[in-house]
């Protein structure tokens, strides 16, 4: 997956979807496997942007969404309201965080020889009585001292206001992993919407290398996109 920045501002100009299938996935947390979903990946990149973007997922024609697990299943760490300008409602709790060589049913490239790839999965709840926006909020940040030297060197992990001056994001992806029982989203105008009420578990990973061997401690969840979070400071999502 590029680590190209693509930004969605709802009823205007759209970018053309990317299909993901998640598969079978593990990690140093554990994380149960789910064929069949197909969610497009956000990403957001470092390169050319301050701000990341999303992107609204999109399913197959036909497609059918399958879920492995339940939201009373997952241990969940302190909820995060948030409110976008044009109205929707959400929040979002941080689950678990780990690393693997391949995050996301999208990750084609595979990390370089001894580094791997950072996660951290989190559940969006649409808190709202109507339809919402199917967004993804936050990112990855991870301490620079668990960057090999290779990745350090790009400059590509950026720091940002609000987050500890130790830590920085990389460029990132995004993909929905299970929709926890819940309805799937509904498609309108090319764009995904999650049902009022429903929560969906969310995977965002690292598209550039971290060590091998990194701890929970090493990452971070937080929000700093302007959308959210209107005064440009990162805000953190706690782990459980």
């Amino acid at each position: 997956m590029p680590a190209s920045h693509r930004s969605h501002r709802r009823k205007k100009a759209r970018n053309t979807a990317r299909l993901a299938i998640a598969g079978g996935v593990t990690g140093v947390v554990g994380v149960v496997a789910v064929a069949g979903l197909m969610f497009i990946v956000r990403a957001h990149g470092t390169s050319t942007e301050s701000e990341p973007g999303t992107v609204a997922a999109t399913t197959k024609a036909g497609a059918r969404p399958a879920h492995s697990r339940t939201l009373a299943q997952l241990k969940l760490g302190p909820k995060l309201d948030l409110t976008t300008p044009d109205g929707y409602l959400y929040d979002i709790a941080a689950v678990e965080a780990g690393t693997d060589d391949k995050p996301l049913s999208g990750t084609k490239t595979p990390p370089p020889e001894g580094a791997t790839l950072a996660y951290v999965d989190y559940v969006i709840t649409n808190t709202g009585t109507d339809p919402a926006l199917l967004d993804f909020p936050a990112d990855l940040f991870v301490k620079r001292s668990a960057l090999p030297d290779s990745v350090a060197a790009t400059g590509r992990c950026m720091p940002q206001p609000g987050a500890p001056s130790d830590m920085c994001t990389l460029p990132d992806s995004t993909e929905v992993i299970d929709t926890l029982g819940f309805a799937p989203p509904k498609s309108q105008e090319g764009d995904q919407y999650i049902p009022a009420g429903a929560s969906y578990l969310v995977r965002v990973a690292t598209d550039m290398g971290v060590k091998k061997g990194i701890q929970r401690d090493d990452l971070g969840l937080y929000v700093w996109n302007p959308r959210f979070v209107t005064n440009r400071q990162a805000v953190k999502v706690e782990f459980p």
